[in-house]
C-alpha cells in the first residue's frame, strides 16, 4: 500500500513534469495536468530545483522532436523568481557522485541523480515524475498514487 501524501508534504519536481506541463503536445500533458491538480488539492508542496528547470528548458529548445524555443523562455521566466524553500538543503554535489553509476542506462541522466540525491537529502518521499528510475531507488511516484486513489 502506497502512503497518501497529505497537507505540508512536499514533492520534488522532475523535468518530464516541467515539459509535460508546458508543452500542451506532450504525451505526459493531461497526466501532468492530474498530478498538478491533486497536488493543489491535497495542499502538496513542491520543490522544483533551479537546475531542473534548466534542463527542461534545455529540452524543450534542443530536442529535435520539440524544438520550443518559445517554451523554453516561457519556462525560465516563470521559474526566474524561484526561491528555495528554506529548510531545504539542495547542496548535494558530494551525494550525486556517489549515487551517479556509469554503468546506469543512458536516459538515467545526471540530473536524475541530482533529483534522487535532493529527495534523499531532505527525506522528500514523492516526486512529480513518470520516470521509473526514482520508483527504482525508494521514491514514490506521484502518478502512482494518483492511480491507487483513483
Amino acid at each position: 500500500m502506497i502512503n497518501t501524501p497529505g497537507s505540508n508534504t512536499l514533492v520534488i519536481v522532475d523535468s518530464d513534469a516541467l515539459i509535460g506541463l508546458i508543452h500542451e503536445d506532450d504525451e505526459l500533458h493531461e497526466r501532468c495536468l492530474e498530478v498538478s491538480e491533486y497536488l493543489s488539492l491535497n495542499s502538496c508542496g513542491t520543490i522544483v530545483p533551479y537546475p531542473i528547470v534548466l534542463e527542461a528548458a534545455t529540452t524543450l529548445a534542443k530536442d529535435k522532436t520539440i524544438r520550443r524555443l518559445d517554451l523554453a523562455k516561457k519556462l525560465l521566466q516563470d521559474y526566474a523568481s524561484i526561491e528555495e524553500e528554506p529548510n531545504v538543503n539542495l547542496n548535494v554535489a558530494d551525494l550525486v557522485a556517489s549515487l551517479y553509476d556509469p554503468k546506469t542506462s543512458r536516459k538515467n541522466s545526471p540530473f536524475d541523480h541530482y533529483v534522487l540525491a535532493s529527495a534523499k537529502k531532505n527525506n522528500i518521499k514523492y516526486v512529480f515524475s513518470f520516470d521509473s528510475f526514482y520508483k527504482k531507488n525508494g521514491l514514490t511516484l506521484m502518478g502512482d498514487i494518483i492511480k491507487q486513489s483513483g
